[in-house]
Parts: C-alpha cells; structure tokens; sequence
C-alpha cells in the first residue's frame, strides 16, 4: 500500500460513500453515476487493489452500517464489538471491489485507450458484483442497478436485470470519463445513446395485467417488539394482538409477516381450534409466517391458512441471524451468536401459495435479495410473495434498501409484489416497480389494496444473466488493441 500520496484514498473513500446516496432512502441516483467514474480514474490512473478496497470500505462502510443494530440491540453485544464485528464485514465486502482494481492491473495492457479500460473495468465491477452475490451464500446488496428506479436506466430492468443494468450505469459512467480524459465526443455519444436507450423502453414497457382476476388484500403490520416476541409469557398476548386487529372480514386474503405467529406450525391448530373453520367460512385465506420442523430442527416457514394452498420453507438462511457457520465453534463463545432464531434450517417445503387465480412466488426476507431464485419461483406466479421483519436493524436505512430491492424484482419480472413486514415497510408495489400504498415504520395497522396479477415473461426472466454476459464479451473484443477503431 502506496501511503506517498494518501490522496487518492481519501478520495477513493470519499466516491464510496458517495455511492450509498445512490439508493434508499436518499435516491440520488446520479451518485451511483459519479461514485463509480471516479472509482473508474483511479483504477486508471493508480491502478492496484488498495484504490478498490479503499472504495469499498466507503461504500459499505456508509451502506451498510446498520447491521451493528442487531448486534447490540438484539445480540447483547457490545458496542465496540459491535463495530468491531461490522468492520471486520465492511472489509470483507470491500474486497471484492478491491479484486476487481486488482483485476483491470493485471489485465489493462491488452486495452491501449481510456473507452477500452473502462469497459474492461466495467466487466471486472459486475463480475465481482456477481461474485459477491454468490460467495459464501452471497451478500447481494448494494448493487448498482438497484438505484435504477425512477431513472432513465430502470428501462433496462426487464431485459437485462440487476446485473445488466449495473453493466450499463458503468458504461455511461466509462464512456463519459472516457470522452473527458481523451478530449473525444463519442464516447460521450455512446452515453447519450444509452440513456436514450433506457428511456425509450420505459415509456414501452406494459406489463400483461389480469384486472378480472384482482384480489382484495390486506398486509397486517402488527409492530411486535423482538425483545418480547420469543418470550413464553408474551405468547399469548402476541397472538390475541394478531386475532383482533389483524383478521379484517371483508377481504379475500390476509397476510401476516415473517414469524408473524411466535410458535411452530404444529401449535397453531391447538392454540386457535377455530381459526381454520373462520376463514374457510369467510372464504378467505391467511398467509402468515411461522416456525416449522424438519429433521428435529425449525424452519422459516410461509403456511396458508383457510381457501388457500401451499407452504413454503426459506432457503436462504441469514448468516449468524438464522444459522451460525463453523456453528461448533462460535456456538457460545459469546451472546451474540445465540441470537434468537440462529438455529434455524433450510426446508425441504417449496409449494407454490394460491388462492383461486392467484399464485405467489414465496420469498421469505433477504430471499428477495437473491435475483436468480426470484427469477425461478416467479416463472409459474402472478405475484411476487416477500415477508420479512426488519425489526433487526431499528429506525435505520437498511429497511428502506430492503424495500428498493423488491421494487426492482417487480420491474425485472414485471410482476406485482406484496411486501408485508413486522414494523415496515410494508408495501404494495405494481409491475412497474412503483409503490402504490405503503404504511409508514412502527404504526400498526392494516394495510388494504386491490392485487391485480399478470402474467408478463419479460425478456430478462425468459434468459436471465446470457444477454448481460454476451454484452460484456462483445466490447471488450470491439475495444481491444488494433480493433479500436470501431468505437473510436
């Protein structure tokens, strides 16, 4: 590490944290624009791994900060091993942004011009955005296309996905520096062209919607304290809480949150014996989190109750959340890794949810985080299905990125989704990605709207990530040495 000219890492950190302005709640999105073409000079013009590590730690170190709310709020941790812990995470992301610095070093002498090293820094960022959203069960957040809504780019969302659009904002970004750093006008064009590019497949964009076949939905926000929730003599009290506010009669379906009902699937019926008869004879369906059972252990689990069908079990677990890695070394070594719900395991039930036409792609939490499995289980819905309880991570900015997140799987699948949480956000998001009812954090209350299904395939969920792939190999080859007259 260079420490002659600490200026470049002042500013390397300084364009990171600049990126997090980029998504909720802020949605500056041009940040994003200007984060990475800095990130892009620097790469250029100092090259190594510390000028993409540095990046990182301000990008994630500003982006995702909250995570220390579990730890002391929920874990009994301490607050300096509270950020102790979040930095050792910071810098754990921050490296893949450094491997991809490292990455244009060791490659960037097949490029002889500054429109060739950008786009091979561009394939180096989405490669490692790829990889980050994979390693090690993958942390998918952050990523430069979900600041695409509401932006010239959310065009792109439904052809290329999160990681195509993520492609495209580095290369407006590459182009732009490019036509700067070299005194040319086409790159510059090549940016232009782009975001017309985005804006013109907007304002074409319609999803397939099925108004004859709307539900009424109500989305029960109940505001259960997580310090109370698994606590045996609040059991009850939680569970009258949900009977009497959290069941109105005239709407066709419920839904409760993640773990909305502290208990296991196999007490439900004991504990409310006329549940089941209410909402059949209501001919309404209860969709609720709860805890299930598998080979001894507890699932996360999505059960239908009344008309409906279909259960489904989380596969995705959270890291030290809901499981703990190496778990016969960090079980008790200290309180944190014995946070409630850290024993859970991934489930063996995967059944699609109905209810008459209606048919939720289940996500459970982060799940709608994970672009690929959205992908998969949207194919045979109508719905995209979330619940979650961002109760973790307190009055911070992660619930407002987790809800961005959902928007963007509702735009790249051109699907509803219903979103229902403990404390909020809970939303109902259209195929577009726009929110069209929301309830504010920590007010209980129930939230009502008319679902309306479609049936949309957009381009992106018939081929997934190919285009993007195909699209990064194509300039990287147009832009290599002795062909670089094609694009400049």
């Amino acid at each position: 590490m260079d420490l002659t000219n600490p200026f470049k890492y002042i500013l390397a950190l300084v364009a990171g944290a600049l990126g997090t302005l980029a998504f909720a709640p802020f949605n500056f999105w041009w940040c994003a624009s200007i984060s990475i073409a800095i990130w892009m000079w620097l790469s250029i013009k100092y090259s190594g791994f510390y000028v993409g590590f540095i990046y990182g730690l301000g990008l994630f170190g500003s982006g995702v900060s909250w995570i220390s709310i579990s730890m002391t709020e929920h874990g009994g941790a301490s607050i300096l091993l509270a950020l102790t812990m979040t930095a050792v995470f910071v810098a754990g992301l921050a490296v893949f942004p450094g491997i991809a610095s490292l990455g244009y070093t060791k490659w960037h002498k097949r490029w002889s011009t500054t429109l060739g090293r950008v786009c091979l820094l561009t394939s180096c960022w989405v490669t490692m955005e790829a990889l980050r959203s994979w390693f090690l069960t993958g942390f998918p957040w952050l990523l430069l296309g979900y600041s695409a809504i509401e932006t010239p780019f959310e065009g792109y969302l439904s052809w290329v996905g999160v990681f195509g659009t993520t492609a495209l904002i580095c290369l407006t970004s590459g182009f732009l520096l490019a036509s700067l750093m070299d005194r040319k006008i086409k790159p510059m064009l090549l940016t232009i062209i782009i975001l017309a590019g985005g804006l013109e497949l907007n304002k074409q964009f319609i999803p397939e919607e099925n108004p004859e076949n709307s539900a009424h939905v109500a989305l029960w926000q109940p505001v259960t304290p997580q310090a109370l929730k698994w606590r045996p003599e609040f059991k009850d009290q939680i569970v009258r809480n949900h009977i009497s506010r959290g069941l109105p009669p005239d709407v066709d379906i419920i839904i409760w949150p993640e773990t909305g009902l502290p208990m296991t699937e196999s007490r439900l019926y004991s504990t409310l014996p006329n549940l089941e008869s209410q909402l059949r004879l209501n001919e309404q369906t209860l969709i609720t989190g709860i805890l299930g059972q598998h080979r001894g252990r507890y699932t996360n689990r999505l059960i239908t109750v009344g008309v409906g069908t279909g259960t489904y079990d989380k596969t995705r677990l959270v890291p030290f959340g809901e499981y703990v890695p190496l778990e016969s070394i960090f079980r008790g070594l200290i309180t944190f890794f014995d946070l409630p719900m850290s024993t859970i395991v991934p489930g063996n039930r995967q059944q699609m949810i109905s209810h008459g036409y209606l048919k939720f792609a289940p996500l459970i939490c982060y799940e709608i985080a994970y672009t690929g499995q959205a992908r998969n289980m949207a194919r045979s819905a109508n719905v995209i299905l979330t619940v979650s309880n961002d109760t973790w991570f307190g009055d911070s900015i992660g619930p407002d990125q987790h809800l961005q997140i959902a928007q963007i799987r509702a735009r790249e699948l051109g699907k509803p989704v219903v979103r229902a949480t403990n404390d909020g956000l809970t939303a109902f998001i259209n195929a577009r990605g726009r929110i069209e009812q929301e309830l504010p954090r920590f007010k209980k209350a129930i939230l009502r709207h008319s679902i309306i299904p479609a049936t949309t395939v957009t381009p992106y969920a018939q081929v997934g990530e190919a285009p993007t792939v195909i699209l990064l190999l194509i300039i990287l080859t147009l832009t290599r040495k002795n062909e670089t007259s094609i694009l400049y």
